[in-house]
């Protein structure tokens, strides 16, 4: 019982009390309600995550209808090469995935490929109908100067792009294994989007067989050339070691076809992704491989996946080293005298600066070491006007270099590089592109709002949002992450993670065939119900269920609910109830 009194009333300090004998439709119930909830989609942590800007709740939310082709559609409206980012991608949309609160991440990336094979495996994209008169120009094959042809194309334009290698690719086919990417997957990648009317010129590099100012003939320019060429370790006494050789091209004769001896042991020098591939292809060879490397594992750039395989296959590490000398006799590798390092401060990466341990030389057998260790890319035929600073030209959003006719992307503007990030330069470079042609033929009242156009803080765009194709026909999200302490878990059950299907153990480094094959469909269905689908409403009736006003009732369209604020008394308790936070209570309108 309380210890509070209560003063003795009458009933004129009783304040007067509404009385209705009528009923709800004559007075509603609602009225004195100072908050409201309303729908709000935000934005899911695994769009705002993803580089190429791609709406995975979306492709996810209608897999999970069933509605397959739709998927395919969505995805293929940001990504021209969903097969390809589902085997290579470093999958940052499962770093901020919500699921990983509850139980673990949903194996998007796994996902993505299952459902890029299905759309590869389906017709070609068809050419717009109307074409417009401006021609564009790539330069390089590599996932950005594809993804700009792709989107560039679907906007109509006159795509003619130039790769300096015999085949269309880039680092795609020159860098990256086919145990990782199989060759049929990527050639038949790059044959979609030459379906789309895309000219696509081998065998020709600008300043070497035509000049740049043969490109005088096209209204714009995308350069994304690619980093091509490898970094010099620096390595005491090994010139003219022919054993001695760039990681990089060591990968481009490989993936060549060709099988090069490299003997009984193996230094591959770095801890990056070229720096895997080598490792895991000398492997494949016939050699025993270790990894030198001048930091922990913790420092390692390569994708983690990539090194868990590393290990799984055989390949050694040998952290806080980096080669010192070689040891040579005759002009015949040795081994290599290498020093152990400590971590010291942060350098400008932002990572601890490795640093000499004083008396820690010590010497390792080598029959053939790999340099991988960073590249760079050669711009010295970009024209007058295009500031480069750092290796790298620079650009604005919109990839817009200085030079207004000129658009940079993929490794040769200041990106990460990956994959991903590259395809995202490109769809921002076609986008810039297209908005620029359109102001120049006076079609386009003003810049393009490309905040609108954003899934999140990140810089991401989404294409089928400019476009009006989203097939869910949503409005656009409120700019707002939505995060695992906005949702209701309540409403999900653990389930566990669909993992990829490898090869036995002993069959990894059998050949340099595929190593991973990926999800069933019905894998690929069980992965695609462990998605919460943050911040979006799926219908899932909840908020009907618990409104107990019975203010809340299904459109006509079956497309969503409707919240009749009559009857509302503005509980929040279909916001509270809501499992995917798809619902806000906000102040009541005056």
């Amino acid at each position: 019982m309380s210890d509070i009194t209560e003063p003795n009333r009458t009933g004129r300090d009783v304040p007067p009390i509404a009385i209705s004998r009528t009923t709800t439709e004559v007075n509603p119930t609602g009225s004195w309600k100072y908050i409201r909830p309303r729908y709000e989609d935000r934005v899911a942590p695994c769009n705002a995550n993803c580089p190429v800007g791609i709406d995975i709740e979306g492709y996810l939310y209608l897999l999970g209808q069933g509605r397959t082709e739709e998927a395919a559609a969505l995805l293929l409206e940001e990504n021209p090469m969903p097969a390809v980012t589902g085997r290579v991608c470093h999958h940052p949309c499962e770093d901020g995935c919500n699921r990983a609160n509850l139980d673990e991440p949903v194996a998007i990336h796994s996902v993505e490929r299952r459902l890029g094979d299905i759309a590869l495996a389906g017709p070609a994209p068809m050419p717009p109908a109307t074409l417009r008169q401006e021609r564009v120009a790539v330069i390089g094959s590599g996932p950005a100067g594809l993804a700009a042809a792709y989107h560039l194309a679907r906007l109509g334009y006159r795509v003619t792009m130039f790769e300096a290698a015999p085949e269309a690719g880039g680092m795609l086919r020159l860098g990256i294994p086919e145990y990782r990417l199989p060759r049929a997957i990527l050639d038949r990648t790059i044959d979609r989007i030459a379906a789309l009317g895309v000219e696509i010129r081998c065998s020709t590099a600008i300043g070497r067989d035509i000049e740049w100012s043969e490109l005088d003939e096209f209204d714009a320019v995308f350069a994304a050339p690619g980093a091509h060429v490898g970094k010099d370790a620096r390595i005491e006494s090994s010139n003219d070691v022919p054993t001695i050789r760039a990681g990089l091209e060591f990968l481009k004769e490989v993936n060549a076809g060709a099988r090069p001896a490299v003997g009984d042991h193996v230094i591959v020098v770095g801890g990056g992704n070229t720096a895997m591939d080598c490792a895991r292809s000398a492997l494949r060879l016939g050699s025993a491989v270790t990894v030198l490397y001048r930091r922990t594992p913790l420092e390692m750039p390569a994708i983690p996946q990539e090194v868990k395989e590393a290990k799984l296959e055989g390949v050694g590490f040998q952290f806080l080293a980096t080669p010192a000398a070689a040891r040579t006799e005759d002009g015949r590798l040795l081994g290599i005298e290498c020093q152990r390092m400590e971590l010291g401060p942060p350098d400008d990466s932002g990572r601890r600066r490795p640093v000499p341990v004083e008396d820690g030389r010590f010497s390792m057998i080598a029959d053939f070491v790999l340099t991988a260790i960073g590249e760079d890319c050669d711009l010295a035929f970009l024209p007058h006007g295009v500031e480069i600073s750092g290796g790298v030209a620079k650009v604005d959003e919109l990839c817009e270099s200085t030079n207004a006719r000129v658009f940079v992307g993929g490794d040769a503007a200041d990106l990460p590089r990956s994959v991903a990030d590259a395809l995202g330069s490109g769809k921002r470079a076609a986008l810039g592109i297209d908005q620029w042609l359109r102001e120049r033929a006076g079609e386009a009242p003003g810049a393009l709002d490309v905040a609108a156009l954003r899934f999140g803080a990140s810089g991401n765009i989404s294409i089928a949002r400019q476009r009006g194709t989203d097939p869910l026909h949503r409005a656009a999200p409120v700019n707002e992450v939505v995060e695992f302490d906005g949702m209701n878990p309540a409403h999900f059950e653990p389930a566990p993670r669909n993992e990829d299907h490898f090869h036995s153990a002993g069959d990894l480094t059998a050949s340099f065939g595929e190593v991973n094959f990926g999800l069933s469909d019905r894998e690929m269905s069980a992965e695609v119900e462990r998605c919460m689908n943050c911040g979006v409403c799926n219908r899932c009736e909840l908020c009907l269920i618990f409104c107990p006003d019975m203010a809340i009732h299904r459109r006509e369209d079956g497309e969503g609910f409707d919240i009749d604020l009559r009857y509302c008394k503005g509980c929040g308790l279909c916001a509270a109830e809501c499992p995917r936070g798809a619902m806000a209570m906000s102040r009541e309108e005056s």
